[in-house]
């Protein structure tokens, strides 16, 4: 990131449109109310896209293991700012 610190709002914003690129039918603004238990095709497999997505579009590593515990989108935005900050 350029030295720069990663900021909620842009995390957000950056996480939105990964969701929206998985989910398609999925507006970004939607997003951040996201679970899996309101996003129709969200199973494990959907996880694991969002992970790969998230890994290239943040440049971090996330552990696989870390599927089962992520049922949401803050589960995922947690996530990945620990991964970031």
């Amino acid at each position: 990131m350029s030295g720069r610190q990663m900021t909620p709002e842009r995390l957000q914003k950056r996480l939105s449109r990964i969701f929206s690129k998985t989910f398609p039918a999925m507006a970004p603004e939607e997003a951040p109310a996201a679970t899996m238990d309101s996003v129709a095709g969200w199973d494990s497999i959907a996880t694991l896209t969002l992970f790969m997505q998230c890994e290239e579009d943040f440049g971090i590593k996330i552990g696989y293991d870390r599927i089962a515990e992520t049922k949401s989108f803050a589960d995922l935005a947690r996530l990945v700012e620990g991964l970031t900050g």
